[in-house]
């Protein structure tokens, strides 16, 4: 009799994956953007998947500017110290990617975030490895905005991507320090003054370390140079960004 429950619960773990495939059939999930069924643990379906854009081939290694041909950097990126080392876009925020975005960041859509990390990891997961990375960061907000959306949509995804490249998430290395206004609206000479000290690194968590640095969004940089300033005036030894999307100017 000591091993009947050993052995009822083997039986129930062999059925556990049938299980899993006639919950897929009776309750399937739905493609977020075309909203056709899809097989758990599928987000979107395959033609939504393959349409996802990607970034160009070539880029700036520091602010992900389409470049042309291979190179180190763009001639902006290269005059500023405090830029971000590398950084790394999975996707241009353009269809059908940018309406998901806005809906995970202002709807509450916070179980995207697992979802939204891998589709990141798959892309960048494998260039990331090799940076060495020790703490993953997220863009933060300031308290006040944090209370009034209940939730930091890059917090969320750095946790996603963290776990992925098992590496520790840290969410006190970095605080919003001034209540800055939303940046849609504003010009790129608008937005770098709205961000300009707008943070303040843990100097006893980032001195010496490399960080990556994750956000949902870049658009014009300002929010995540300005943050990679205040990492390297904490001491980051290197500063890697990771932002699912950006912007194509």
């Amino acid at each position: 009799m000591k091993g009947f429950p050993l052995h009822i619960g083997n039986i129930i773990s062999k059925f556990q994956p049938l299980a899993r495939e006639i919950l897929n059939v009776l309750f399937p999930g739905f493609c977020p953007v075309c909203n056709i069924p899809v097989l758990s643990p599928q987000f979107l379906c395959e033609n939504c998947t393959a349409a996802l854009p990607p970034m160009p081939e070539n880029y700036c290694l520091h602010c992900g500017m389409a470049t042309g041909q291979p190179m180190l950097g763009c001639g902006s990126c290269l005059l500023v110290e405090d830029r971000p080392d590398r950084v790394y876009f999975p996707f241009l925020y353009q269809e059908p990617l940018n309406h998901l975005v806005v809906q995970y960041k202002f709807s509450d859509r916070t179980e995207w975030a697992r979802h939204l990390g891998e589709l990141a990891m798959e892309r960048v997961g494998p260039l990331l490895v090799w940076e060495d990375l020790e703490l993953v960061v997220p863009v933060p907000l300031h308290p006040l905005r944090l209370l009034w959306r209940g939730y930091n949509q890059a917090a969320l995804l750095a946790g996603a991507m963290a776990g992925k490249l098992h590496k520790p998430l840290v969410t006190n290395a970095l605080h919003r320090i001034k209540m800055t206004q939303p940046q849609t609206k504003l010009d790129q000479r608008a937005r770098q003054t709205n961000v300009r000290n707008a943070f303040v690194a843990n100097q006893t968590v980032v001195a010496g370390r490399t960080v990556l640095m994750v956000d949902d969004v870049f658009t014009t940089g300002s929010t995540v140079w300005s943050a990679t300033q205040a990492l390297k005036e904490g001491g980051a030894q290197r500063v890697v960004v990771c932002c699912l999307t950006r912007v194509a100017h």
